[in-house]
């Protein structure tokens, strides 16, 4: 696996478990690009979008348009990802035991 590959599924994680810190599970892109970038990535909110596309592909995740902004809420598939509950999502860093 390339460094790029694993810096992306990374920051696929890093989104999960920001929806999984916020109230009612769900956060607009930008303050998603802001925590993940406090997490140590340096992304666009360009990036970070693609990101969520894909984990909304992968039904781990929701996405709403309200204006001209993209709100995301965490899913059942994302929080048994985080929970390390079922099959884990392809392309998304397992995370750590403990």
């Amino acid at each position: 696996m390339s460094f790029q590959t694993h810096l992306i599924e990374d920051l696929r994680l890093c989104v999960l478990r920001v929806l999984s810190e916020v109230p009612g599970c769900r956060a607009n892109s930008s303050i998603i690009q802001t925590a993940v970038n406090a997490l140590g990535h340096h992304v666009t909110r360009e990036q970070v979008a693609q990101q969520i596309d894909y984990l909304a592909s992968l039904q781990a995740v929701e996405t709403e348009m309200v204006g001209p902004v993209k709100v995301v809420e965490l899913r059942s598939a994302g929080e048994n990802h985080l929970k390390r509950l079922g099959p884990p999502l392809p392309g998304v860093n397992r995370p750590r035991l403990g």
